[in-house]
């Protein structure tokens, strides 16, 4: 699941980062400065909205798993017990999807909003920089406690 995490963050900070050098005027200028990300902390205990989604997750599974089971031992033939695994299988990974993009999605917009009220002109993931930038990570992970404790 981390994995899955991890590449649609990086998608994620790339578009925005693409997004950020095709918007005129931004770019433009001599003092240009990067953001960097860092999506091991991110997708970390330290970030409320990735341990809720990996909970969310967990009950479903679980919940999903115990229902299969039971169609499982009142289905008659293995080709039914098939199609079940299947069905929860595609269950499973939609939901997992549903949560990573809904994660990505408002870690994406943490991080825009970050980068510009510290006047960045691009933030992308700490992997994607060998040299430079501003880690506001920590910013990032503030503004999504925030977030998460005022929504509850």
């Amino acid at each position: 699941m981390s994995i899955i995490v991890a590449i649609i963050f990086v998608v994620g900070i790339g578009a925005l980062a693409y997004t950020q050098m095709a918007t005129p005027g931004v770019s433009d200028s001599g003092n240009s400065s990067v953001g960097i990300v860092d999506p091991s902390k991110i997708q970390s205990a330290e970030n409320p909205l990735y341990v809720a989604a990996g909970k969310e997750y967990q009950e479903y599974s679980q919940k999903l798993i115990q229902e299969a089971q039971a169609k499982m031992a009142a289905a008659a033939d293995d080709q039914a017990k098939a199609q079940i695994k299947q069905e929860t299988d595609a269950a499973l990974e939609a939901k997992e999807a549903e949560l990573m993009k809904n994660l990505t999605d408002k870690t994406d917009e943490a991080a825009k909003a970050v980068g510009e009220a510290k006047g960045l002109s691009v933030v992308m993931s700490k992997g994607a920089v060998v040299y430079g930038g501003v880690d506001i990570t920590d910013q990032v992970l503030h503004k999504l406690t925030s977030e998460a404790s005022a929504n509850k």
